[in-house]
């Protein structure tokens, strides 16, 4: 399709499973994070106990390891996870296949219990969980399949924008189409009406110059009379020759005129560069503090010096502080494009600025709200 952009497609074929990889990784390490900040709360449980003699260390770490497992949903979803809480010895706590012997007291003696316990707590646990979103589960699948429904959302927003604009171009192909058979009906009626005239004026003449022939046959007395109708032909021919005259005339002075037009405007332009020249030197010595697009220095040279004096004084304000000019609304520009500002001066003037560097702001268009639409496609531009 002519208005769906090629980039947009290869991004929106490309960026799914892009996106869908980079969301499982990240996903990952989120889960990590909250998970082993949980279970680190959690895993060896109360001191007390441990302290007392009441339980050994590993049977509490194995059953607060199992609760919090037990009590987690993501497994259910396709995430798997893995815990393993070893002492720097290298034994391992949990799980229980890893269990060394050697840790095992030979009786139930809580001091004994007690002692080894605060002896494995005082060297220091070392706590791992492996956090992996396996493919093709339900969290995977409900990734993957957001990505792709993301991606077909931008596309149909692209192929609804291309159908409006093809139907846009076909309503204004058969507006021409329209207009063009207008004039062309209205040539061919001219036409005709010419047509008929010139065939009702050969009959006129047709029967003129008969009703002569007769009357020379009359008598001479009747040839009197045909020459006065004979003068009076011919000064009606002088008439329209003379009304032709006129209109040629006329035509020339139409020519005259459009040569003066030509004339008078290419000196406004002149003023107008002119005024724009005077006006960039006067901005530029008085508000160090803005910068001025050559669109907004042609604008405040096209107002009137009323306008003039109320847009100056809203420069003035951008220039000292623009935190004190009231905004009428935000222009949001395209990606990666600075906002940009308007302010309505006068009533129907219209002032867009934006942002730079320095703590400085750029003028960028200056109009009335007769030249909005022009002066927004201009910043759409930018």
């Amino acid at each position: 399709m002519r208005h769906l952009p090629f980039k947009a497609l290869i991004l929106c074929v490309l960026l799914p499973p892009l996106v869908y990889v980079f969301s499982i990784q990240l996903l990952e390490k989120t889960i990590h994070a909250r998970y082993n900040a949980e279970l680190a709360a959690v895993y060896t449980g109360d001191d007390r106990q441990l302290f007392d003699g009441s339980v050994r260390l590993q049977e509490v770490i194995r059953e607060n390891v199992d609760a919090f497992m037990s009590s987690r949903r993501l497994p259910a979803w396709g995430v798997r996870v893995n815990v393993t809480v070893k002492t720097h010895d290298g034994i391992y706590l949990y799980p229980d296949a890893y269990d060394n012997p050697k840790s095992d007291l030979s009786a139930p003696d809580s001091f004994a219990v007690a002692r080894e316990n605060f002896r494995l707590l005082n060297e220091g646990l070392i706590k791992t969980i492996d956090v992996e979103i396996e493919h093709n589960t339900l969290l995977a699948n409900a990734i993957l399949a957001a990505c792709v429904l993301v991606s077909l959302m931008v596309l149909f927003g692209f192929y609804r924008r291309g159908m409006r604009l093809l139907h846009q171009e076909e309503l204004a192909r058969q507006e021409v189409i329209d207009d063009l058979a207008s004039g062309r009906q209205k040539s061919l009626t001219e036409l005709e009406r010419l047509k008929s005239q010139r065939v009702s004026l050969s009959r006129k003449i047709e029967l003129i110059n008969a009703e002569l022939d007769r009357e020379r046959e009359k008598s001479s007395a009747a040839e009197e009379e045909m020459m006065d109708e004979l003068v009076a032909l011919e000064e009606k021919i002088s008439q329209n020759l003379d009304r032709q005259d006129r209109q040629l005339q006329e035509i020339d002075e139409l020519k005259q005129k459009i040569k003066q037009f030509e004339k008078d405007n290419e000196a406004k332009n002149r003023q107008l560069r002119k005024n724009a020249d005077a006006v960039r030197k006067r901005f530029g010595a008085l508000y160090k503090n803005t910068a001025f697009h050559d669109r907004a220095v042609e604008g405040v040279a096209e107002l009137s010096e009323a306008m003039k004096i109320k847009a100056e004084e809203v420069i003035h304000q951008l220039n000292d502080d623009p935190k004190m000019v009231p905004i009428k609304r935000k222009v949001f520009g395209k990606k990666n494009r600075a906002t940009v500002f308007e302010v309505i001066f006068a009533y129907k003037g219209r002032l867009y600025f934006r942002n730079i560097p320095g703590s400085r702001v750029e003028v960028l268009a200056v109009g009335t709200k007769l030249t909005q639409n022009k002066d927004l496609a201009f910043l759409d531009k930018l």
